[in-house]
């Protein structure tokens, strides 16, 4: 079914049998792990536990940073802190405010980004990437709620909320004592995991239809196939570029296989053609599931993207025929 740009409802079960229908806004997934991840995030965005969600790399970790902080009511901002970015010998003028004069280059007063995400979500992108030191600083603000500026004596209150991500190597860091446990434990109020896209192939095609619709395109069945054969090591980021790409590279409103071979190969990787196989089991799905529908040869032609004569010809190869 395809899928709109704008917010979108589903349902999840947060706890028991009660089923919560929540704005997901652009997560898009079926799959258990994803319907799961959702309805943790859901339960307990509204209290004042600290959130951190492990992932590879383009999994969505910044989109569930987002739909937490809008769920948890907070009236404050969402300040982002890409962990990574961060110079070194800056971090903590940046994450705790500076005086003007305190170090060369402290050319004015700032308060920095905690004390920005006061009353709001303090959102920490690539948690690993945060030295030691400052991460010795920032679990005692984290402890105390309380700010000092780089150059200053006194200290402010901040009520912030932490939401923090990192690849799943962060456990390997804390065990390897390169990332502080304190730390980590301090921050892991709550846990949510997301897997790789190649782990949950039953979302592949809902994003895919997804983001197209972005687009205003659809997809052929065996561009579909296509999808489905790939493994997708850049995860949910990579199959968004890739169908940006196809959107760019193809005037039809329906992306075909070239399309989606050509967009694969300029991000980089091998678009390897779906197996014969896959295709061939990808293909009866969708015209078995076409026809207990009731659809009509042109409708099938139209869906996948080919001629009548085609859909005639894989009826036969299949022994299925169209209901009358």
């Amino acid at each position: 079914m395809p899928m709109t740009s704008a917010a979108k409802a589903i349902d999840v079960v947060p706890s028991g049998d009660q089923v919560a229908r929540i704005d997901a806004d652009d997560i898009v997934g079926v799959s258990p792990s994803i319907r799961g991840a959702l309805a943790v995030a859901w339960q307990f965005a509204r209290t004042e536990l600290s959130v951190l969600i492990l992932g590879p790399t383009g999994s969505g970790k910044e989109l569930f940073a987002r739909a937490i902080h809008r769920w948890s009511g907070r009236s404050g901002p969402l300040v982002d802190v890409n962990c990574g970015a961060l110079p070194s010998e800056l971090v903590e003028g940046e994450l705790f405010g500076h005086r003007r004069g305190a170090f060369t280059g402290a050319v004015d007063d700032r308060i920095g980004l905690v004390s920005a995400a006061n009353r709001g979500t303090l959102f920490l992108d690539e948690l690993s990437s945060l030295p030691l030191l400052s991460q010795v600083k920032l679990l005692r603000v984290l402890e105390t709620g309380e700010v000092r500026r780089v150059g200053e004596t006194t200290k402010r209150h901040s009520d912030f909320r932490v939401v923090a991500a990192a690849h799943p190597e962060l456990l390997g860091r804390v065990e390897n004592a390169r990332f502080r446990r304190d730390l980590f434990h301090r921050l892991a109020g709550i846990v949510i995991e997301l897997p790789p896209l190649a782990s949950r192939p039953s979302d592949i095609l809902p994003l895919a239809r997804h983001f197209a619709s972005r687009r205003l395109r659809t997809l052929a069945a065996e561009a579909e196939a296509v999808l489905l054969s790939h493994s997708w090591p850049g995860n949910v980021r990579e199959l968004r570029a890739v169908l940006e790409r196809a959107a760019l590279l193809s005037s039809q409103a329906r992306l075909d296989v070239r399309a989606i071979q050509q967009a694969v190969s300029l991000g980089g990787a091998k678009a390897a053609p779906a197996s014969n196989h896959s295709l061939r089991t990808e293909r009866y799905s969708l015209l078995a599931d076409w026809i207990s529908k009731g659809w009509r040869v042109e409708q099938i032609a139209a869906e996948a993207g080919v001629h009548r004569a085609t859909v005639f010809r894989w009826l036969r190869s299949f022994g299925l025929s169209l209901r009358r």
